[in-house]
């Protein structure tokens, strides 16, 4: 997969940007986000080896429902 490259600089009071943003996330597939996620975690990974474990922690929950 090929990521096309944007650098963006953002004004942290700047609502429009905050949205700008969620939208352009919200028209990319959940493969892409999932990937974008993934890329991410494996960086972190590299800049600090010792506090990270190999994976994506599950969680869950059982809910008795009445």
């Amino acid at each position: 997969m090929i990521m096309e490259k944007i650098v963006k600089k953002y004004n942290l009071r700047d609502e429009q940007q905050y949205i700008d943003e969620v939208e352009y996330w919200q028209k990319k597939t959940p493969t892409e986000r999932l990937a974008v996620a993934e890329m991410l975690r494996q960086q972190y990974i590299k800049l600090r080896p010792g506090d990270t474990e190999q994976g994506l922690q599950r969680i869950y929950r059982v809910i008795k429902r009445s």
